[in-house]
């Protein structure tokens, strides 16, 4: 079996993220470095991390992205990235040290605070291996119908999507595990947007899609000209933009199918001339039913229930 090599991006979490009016008794974790800091017992949370990985046949080596300050004193064995910046510089550092160790090929990239176990992760490789090859692979979570099956995860915002057009929509939850083929992307979009995603998670729609359109349209339209003045067919501003609001659009009114979600994607962040998008092989959204994916450590309420 072929591993997928797969970097944790543990940098620091100096924004905790926003919480909703409607839960007052949620109380933001105010602590920078939640793999190191959140424990399960006395061990912390990204050694358990680490240890799953390992047992997994599907994903290794492991890479941590994060400060080697933090992350060498607690001898994981892992590769460590030294880097601390923003969740765009992370993620670039993240990058160009898989390309440099592993080459070409695909790099799993997981958060730092969700607890999945080696089971969970065998489940998520063999998924993966049925939409191979792809761009971009980030499978959602379906949430569960009863709302006490997430304990103190309960509060996380849902979306509702349609399996295929003309089905019935489901209720998902964000996952936190994607893997990427880095050079079938548009690699500088990707840092750019997963930026201010992360600064507005757990935001509305309508507010997250203000926020990424002013953020990068001015710098679309930079791109786009100097396209245009070197002869050739600007793109950038009119897919981007343009599949920015389809998504945020449709999610808006609850009718948005996952194939055409799937589209947008890769019309956002794939290269155009990339043969995987060319090839209608460029973005999978499959949807599973591993809680732990969706159960990302935001609150006190939330770590003080994580366990293996």
């Amino acid at each position: 079996m072929e591993r997928i090599p797969i970097t944790i991006m543990a940098g620091s979490d100096h924004a905790p993220g926003h919480l909703p009016e409607t839960s007052p008794d949620l109380h933001s974790l105010s602590t920078f470095y939640k793999g190191a800091e959140v424990k399960v017992g006395d061990v912390p949370l990204i050694a358990l991390l680490v240890e799953q990985i390992e047992k997994s046949s599907g994903f290794g080596p492991v890479t941590i992205a994060g400060p080697a300050s933090i992350y060498e004193p607690l001898g994981l064995g892992a590769r460590i990235v030294d880097t601390n910046g923003s969740v765009a510089t992370n993620l670039k550092a993240a990058v160009e040290g898989h390309k440099e160790h592993h080459g070409d090929g695909p790099l799993g990239l997981l958060a730092y605070d969700v607890l999945l176990t080696a089971e969970d992760l065998d489940e998520l490789y063999q998924c993966y291996k049925t939409d191979e090859p792809c761009g971009v692979w980030v499978p959602f979570v379906r949430k569960p119908e009863v709302d006490d099956e997430l304990g103190a995860f309960g509060w996380k915002p849902a979306y509702s999507l349609l399996p295929e057009r003309g089905q019935a929509p489901v209720s998902i939850l964000p996952g936190h595990l994607a893997v990427i083929q880095p050079d079938a992307m548009r690699l500088a979009m990707l840092y750019e947007l997963l930026h201010l995603a992360y600064k507005t998670r757990n935001h509305s729609v309508e507010t997250r899609k203000r926020v990424m359109i002013r953020s990068v349209l001015g710098k679309l339209l930079l791109d786009d000209l100097r396209t245009l003045v070197s002869f050739r067919v600007p793109r950038l501003t009119g897919s981007v933009i343009g599949n920015g609001l389809k998504i945020a659009n449709h999610l808006r009114k609850g009718d948005l199918a996952i194939p055409d979600l799937e589209d947008a994607i890769g019309g956002i962040f794939l290269r155009h001339e990339s043969p995987l998008k060319q090839s209608g092989r460029g973005v999978r959204h499959p949807v599973v039913d591993i809680l732990r994916l969706a159960e990302d450590i935001d609150t006190e309420e939330e770590a003080a229930n994580v366990d293996v």
